[in-house]
């Protein structure tokens, strides 16, 4: 499914958000803007989890409805300010918040909305993923953006191939595939928030509804062919070296 028609799909499902209720969850122009792109984002998502979508067509989907909402829109209807100084930042790492759309839905999402936090010099540690995916729409600040496609993993690291370096800042989204840019690590480069999209279980055949890999990239063995093997690491060593 290209990205045409990935567009026209979401315009012909039905707004399952709006039979719910019948009204908006969201006051206000740019709220009903909002929650469209909501009732949307879970269409697609839900697709992808039903796998009548590819993750390719989940992911230039969500590039596709987030580029048509302003950061703006996006914060006032979320309460941004409230929210952003309840969670703070962590000492290390992030603080995360899950994000509430209003009560009135009548049905639990197939994607999680979160907000992350990251102060200057704190990152998102480099990690990648196993049944899951994400967008990453970051709303304040800037961030030092590196991907990896993974290529494959054993119980002690992953190979892993570079595939994105650069600065984004507010609007800059960013995703990550099933193996295509699925190991990421974003480094704040002054205070930012971003803006998360969260699909776990696309396999309910496995035992984890998703998994983390949490990764040593100074660490990492680059081989001839331009892939690197990195070592996996835990939690704690991972905030302690990369948070």
């Amino acid at each position: 499914m290209t990205r045409r028609s990935v567009v026209a799909y979401l315009g012909a499902v039905t707004s399952l958000l709006g039979l719910c209720n019948g009204t908006s969850v969201l006051a206000g122009p740019a709220g009903r803007e909002i929650e469209r792109l909501v009732v949307k984002i879970d269409e697609i998502s839900g697709a992808l989890r039903g796998e009548l979508i590819s993750v390719a067509d989940w992911r230039a989907g969500i590039d596709d409805l987030t580029s048509r909402v302003s950061e703006t829109e996006l914060m006032q209807a979320i309460d941004f300010d409230r929210l952003a100084s309840r969670i703070g930042f962590a000492d290390l790492g992030v603080s995360t918040a899950r994000i509430r759309f209003g009560a009135g839905q009548g049905r639990t999402l197939s994607f999680v909305p979160k907000l992350f936090a990251v102060d200057t010099g704190r990152s998102i540690i480099p990690h990648g993923h196993a049944n899951m995916v994400s967008a990453h729409l970051p709303l304040t600040g800037a961030f030092r953006l590196r991907q990896y496609d993974q290529v494959s993993r054993d119980t002690q690291s992953l190979v892993v191939r570079p595939t994105v370096e650069r600065r984004i800042t507010a609007g800059d989204l960013s995703s990550i595939g099933e193996d295509e840019d699925n190991v990421h690590w974003f480094i704040a480069e002054e205070p930012s928030h971003t803006f998360d999209i969260i699909v776990t279980g696309l396999d309910d055949r496995t035992e984890h509804s998703y998994e983390i890999f949490n990764l040593d990239m100074e660490a990492a063995e680059v081989r001839t062919d331009g892939t690197m093997r990195v070592p996996r690491m835990s939690v704690a060593d991972a905030l302690n070296k990369y948070g």
